[in-house]
C-alpha cells in the first residue's frame, strides 16, 4: 500500500476501480483494511472486501472482490492523510515485507507479481536500519545476486548504474564490473523493455563532454569506455560512452532505445520531464516481477482526490503482462 499517509492508497483504489484493470487478475491489497474501505467509500465506489489468507502454499481469496491482507498488529496511533509519521512508515514497511514473504512462500505454479506503492525512504530508515529503497530491500528479501532499477515510459527507457546514493559518492562507486553487470541485465531484458528484437543500448558518460579526453574527469577513460568495450565482446548494439546532453536527445529521436546512465538523477530528470505521468519502475534480476509507479508519496496532495493513477495503472498492467516471462 505504500505510505498510508501518501497518495499510494488513493492511486491503488483509483486503479482497481478503473475499467482497464478490472478482470485482468485477482488482486490482493496488502495494507490497512479500514483505510482502503474509507477511500473506496469516499469515492462512491461500492466494493466487497474479502479477508485474504495464506493456507500452506496457496491463497484463500475471493474472485471478483477486493481481497485485503493486513500486516499483524494494530496501528499504535491514527494515520493522518498528508502527514508523514513513523507509524505510517512502519506500516508501509510491514506491508511490503509481508507481500514479498507471501510471494516467496506460494507454490511456484501460482503466477504472482508485486506492485508497490510509494513510501518515504527517510522515515523507513528510522524504522528499519539500513533501508535505502524498494530495489535494495527486495534484493535482500529475495536473495537476489544482482538487481537493476529500470524506468520505462512511452518515450524513454532508462537504467541508472548507481541508485539511491549521494552524488558525491557516485564516482567512487563506479567500476567496470558494475557497469558490465548492469549492461548484461539490460541486454537480457532488452526485447520486452523496448518492444524491439534488436534494441539499441546507449551508455551515458559521467562528465561533461564525456570527460573531454580526460580534461574534465577520467572516469570515461578508466572505467566507462573499457566496460562498454568488454560488453561489446559479448553483446551487440551497444554504444558509449555518450555525453548526457546528447544521449537523451538521441533517445527521444528514436536513435537509441534504452539509456544506461551512471547515476539516479542523470536518468530520472529527463525521464520525468517526458514520462512523469505514465512511467513505471521495474526491478530486474529479482527472479520475481516487481513494478511500481515512478512517483513518490506526494504528501502535499494526499487526501485531496487529485492524484493521477496513470502510472499505477501502467505498473499493474506491465506486471500482469510480464507474468508470461516467469
Amino acid at each position: 500500500m505504500g505510505d498510508p499517509a501518501g497518495i499510494g492508497p488513493e492511486v491503488i483504489v483509483k486503479s482497481l476501480a478503473s475499467p482497464g484493470i478490472k478482470g485482468l487478475a485477482n488482486f490482493v491489497i496488502v495494507g490497512d483494511r479500514i483505510l482502503f474501505e474509507n477511500i473506496f467509500s469516499s469515492m462512491g465506489v461500492k466494493e466487497s472486501f474479502y479477508p485474504a489468507r495464506i493456507i500452506k502454499e496457496s491463497f484463500d481469496i475471493s474472485e471478483g472482490d477486493i481481497n485485503i491482507l493486513e500486516p499483524a498488529g494494530p496501528l499504535s496511533c491514527p494515520i493522518v492523510t498528508g502527514a508523514p509519521s513513523l507509524e505510517g512508515a512502519r506500516k508501509a514497511f510491514e506491508s511490503v515485507t509481508l507481500a514479498a514473504e507471501i510471494m516467496r512462500s506460494l507454490d511456484n505454479n501460482i503466477k504472482t507479481c508485486l506492485v508497490t506503492a510509494p513510501l518515504d525512504k527517510g522515515l523507513i530508515s528510522k524504522v528499519y536500519n539500513g533501508f535505502i529503497g524498494h530495489t535494495e530491500y527486495l534484493k535482500e528479501l529475495f536473495s537476489a545476486k544482482f538487481v537493476v532499477m529500470a524506468l520505462l515510459g512511452e518515450r524513454l527507457k532508462v537504467i541508472p548504474v548507481t541508485r539511491h546514493v549521494p552524488f558525491s559518492e557516485v564516482s567512487a562507486l563506479l567500476n567496470q564490473d558494475l557497469i558490465i553487470q548492469t549492461i548484461k541485465e539490460v541486454v537480457l531484458n532488452a526485447e520486452w523493455i523496448s518492444g524491439k528484437k534488436n534494441a539499441r543500448i546507449g551508455v551515458a558518460a559521467l562528465n561533461p563532454h564525456a570527460g573531454e579526453r580526460g580534461k574534465i574527469g577520467d572516469e570515461e577513460i578508466n572505467i566507462i569506455k573499457p566496460a562498454v568495450e568488454k560488453a561489446k565482446e559479448k553483446f551487440s548494439n551497444i554504444e558509449g560512452p555518450i555525453p548526457s546532453d546528447v544521449i537523451f536527445y538521441k533517445a527521444l529521436k528514436g536513435e537509441i532505445d534504452i539509456v544506461v546512465g551512471m547515476y539516479h538523477d542523470q536518468c530520472l530528470a529527463p525521464f520525468k520531464m517526458v514520462d512523469f505521468d505514465n512511467g513505471v519502475n521495474v526491478t530486474l534480476g529479482l527472479g520475481y516481477i516487481r513494478t511500481s509507479p515512478d512517483h513518490g508519496t506526494a504528501f502535499d496532495i494526499a487526501g485531496k482526490g487529485i492524484a493521477k493513477e496513470t502510472s499505477m495503472v501502467n505498473a499493474i498492467k506491465l506486471a500482469i503482462q510480464s507474468l508470461t516471462r516467469y
